[in-house]
């Protein structure tokens, strides 16, 4: 296929699918959905029947334009063999024309032949080159040119060379030594005087010509085998036929269209004169120079175009002549009608188009009926906020559905709106209780603090400070602002609820605490100090152990800080604390489970800080039996009071 015509069409395939496929994006953005389901429904049967055909046209253009090439192959190769044939016959009656000793005798010998020996030549050697001639039909005329003055001209095949014409290219064939030369040429049917029909009537002729030597080489003069062009070559210089779509050329192998500026005419404008195409009327100069400018190698082909006409050249180097025979192929009659069938393809999609169109938009009118009553209900709830508005629903298909679900959705929202009414009802009057509770929560505290002025008073102080310290514990627990605090009230509500266990227990508990003024704004869990103080005080403390002591210690590492209290009591058993930890890393806690006494108010705290702030954080609790007990709460490095990290002090971590 034509390289430049496969480029073209693809080039063209590109821009037209890209402009057509950017012009429908834009325009379906804001169609109906009524349209994308159209167009889609469209597409999905256009684009298969679109790739079809263009794979239909394409392989029918390439087996047309095969085609096309193998036929004129053909026509071209049938001519190129004809050609090689004729040449062929005309080098061998040449040959066979000098190779007789007694005509190159008659042609050298410069001596006055007697009477007997002319008429001997012409009974004896004469009809042997009749015979020769006759014997070939395609073959015009053998003619021996001899420059001996003795011989004695024989018509029609012996001549002086006086006869042949003043022309530059002769001078060359008889300084080739032997060597033949073709050339093709107009001359007169007859050389000699007197045939006046004949003299002016002009023949194209391919001519071969051969220098005849005499013995030492001497020039002694020409043999010249001529054959009509339109028998050398019936398709480049016959007859044309008007039906034909093609035109051949035989074009000079060098730069230039003839070998000699003298000469009378030349191949390239007999070419012309005699190969004329009704089909095909491209000037003889542009085939010449895109030729020229085509050609590679023996043979070959390539396309081009003429006054916005395709065609195809098709070459053959011809051997002997320095030549190439070139066809010229018009493919505007067979990719014409390719066309033809492309426009019809094309009609026949674009009716179809339409008709599915029509039939796509009816039936999906009726189908998204249901699906446009849905939307326009959503919108007068949106814009007027009608809750109460029933849907029709009609079939069973997705959009009635559709239709059910949002008419149970305004029946759910109805219901939410009532229950938000009741709950705003219930939350007002859990503020008017709490309201109470606080009027009550300040009687308490009014009354604590008259029970210590009474306590001092009768120098009771112990009494005092106990009183100070559960008053203290009661605000910090009924005064719940938050689920954080700084862990210096943490500290703090713990050191109160110490000293209120050590007027149960004789000041017996002690309480050390290891930690920076940068710990003490570290973020904590509101109360979940108290739970992990109260058990070790009450399963780590044993009544044989005097004094108890718990220490509350902190150790950064990284991003997490790791807050331990540590006891100094009897400790728990491997097996209890693998229960316990077990009992952690379950999502509920059963608080009758075997071995899990005194392990739920650290559950807690553990579920608190894992739901605060991730699985990563909690407790961890490790324990020598009969030593120590130490429980670690793992803590993100969060600060109440101040947004930048805090350059905290070293602490002996152990």
């Amino acid at each position: 296929m034509p390289g430049r015509a496969r480029s073209q069409m693809k080039s063209l395939l590109r821009s037209t699918i890209w402009q057509w496929m950017k012009g429908t994006a834009d325009r379906l953005g804001g169609c109906s959905l009524q349209v994308k389901l159209i167009v889609a429904y469209i597409g999905v049967i256009l684009i298969p029947v679109v790739l079809f055909s263009l794979y239909t046209f394409h392989q029918l253009y390439e087996n047309t334009m095969q085609d096309i090439t193998v036929q004129n192959q053909y026509v071209l190769d049938t001519e190129l063999a004809h050609i090689h044939s004729n040449m062929e016959i005309m080098e061998r009656t040449a040959q066979l024309a000098i190779s007789d000793r007694n005509v190159l005798r008659y042609l050298t010998e410069e001596r006055e032949i007697s009477s007997d020996e002319l008429v001997q030549f012409n009974l004896n050697v004469f009809p042997n080159l009749q015979h020769l001639l006759y014997s070939n039909p395609n073959v015009e005329n053998i003619r021996l040119y001899t420059s001996n003055p003795q011989a004695h001209e024989i018509w029609p095949m012996i001549f002086n060379e006086s006869r042949l014409p003043k022309a530059s290219w002769l001078k060359t064939a008889q300084l080739r030594q032997g060597k033949i030369w073709w050339e093709m040429y107009k001359g007169p049917k007859s050389l000699l005087l007197g045939q006046s029909r004949q003299e002016s009537e002009t023949v194209q002729y391919m001519a071969l010509l051969r220098e005849i030597q005499s013995t030492g080489g001497r020039h002694a003069g020409l043999v010249e085998t001529n054959m009509r062009l339109e028998l050398f070559s019936p398709r480049v210089f016959g007859i044309p036929q008007r039906d034909r779509a093609w035109q051949m050329f035989i074009l000079d192998g060098d730069d230039s269209s003839s070998r000699n500026a003298d000469k009378p005419m030349s191949s390239t404008d007999i070419a012309t004169a005699s190969s004329q195409s009704d089909s095909i009327s491209i000037p003889l100069s542009h085939v010449h120079h895109l030729f020229q400018s085509q050609v590679q190698g023996p043979g070959g082909a390539f396309d081009f175009s003429y006054e916005n006409k395709p065609y195809l050249g098709m070459y053959r180097y011809i051997e002997g002549l320095d030549a190439y025979l070139l066809n010229v192929v018009a493919l505007d009659g067979p990719l014409g009608d390719l066309r033809q069938k492309r426009n019809a393809m094309l009609l026949i999609i674009s009716m179809l188009i339409l008709f599915m169109s029509v039939i796509s938009y009816t039936l999906h009118a009726f189908i998204l009926k249901q699906l446009h009553t849905l939307r326009e209900s959503m919108k007068k709830v949106e814009q007027e906020g009608d809750f109460q508005l029933r849907i029709p629903v009609y079939g069973r298909g997705e959009v009635a559905e559709l239709a059910l679900y949002f008419r149970s959705l305004l029946s759910r929202i109805n219901g939410l709106i009532a229950e938000a009414v009741h709950k705003q009802a219930a939350a007002q009057e859990a503020e008017l209780l709490a309201l109470k509770h606080q009027i009550d929560s300040h009687f308490l505290y009014n009354t604590l603090e008259n029970l210590k002025m009474m306590a001092e008073i009768e120098r009771q102080y112990p009494l005092s400070d106990a009183l100070t310290s559960l008053g203290s514990m009661m605000r910090y627990n009924l005064q719940w602002s938050g689920s954080c605090v700084a862990l210096r009230d943490e500290i703090r509500h713990i050191q109160h609820y110490v000293a209120i266990m050590n007027i149960r227990h004789d000041n017996q508990i002690g309480l050390e605490i290891h930690l920076s003024s940068a710990f003490m704004e570290l973020e904590m869990l509101k109360m979940s100090l108290q739970p992990v103080v109260e058990n070790a005080i009450k399963h780590g403390w044993s009544a044989l152990q005097s004094p108890f002591s718990i220490t509350i210690e902190a150790c950064p590492k990284q991003d997490i800080i790791e807050l331990r209290i540590q006891d100094n009591g009897v400790g728990i058993s491997e097996e209890r604390r693998n229960a316990i930890m077990a009992g952690l890393a379950r999502t509920e806690m059963d608080s009758h489970e075997p071995g899990m006494n005194g392990g739920i108010g650290l559950y807690n705290v553990h579920r608190r800080l894992s739901m605060q702030y991730g699985e990563e954080y909690g407790i961890r609790l490790d324990s020598i039996p009969g030593q120590s007990t130490t429980v670690t709460l793992i803590l993100p490095k969060r600060y109440m009071m101040r947004g930048a990290d805090h350059d905290d002090q070293a602490v002996d971590c152990g």
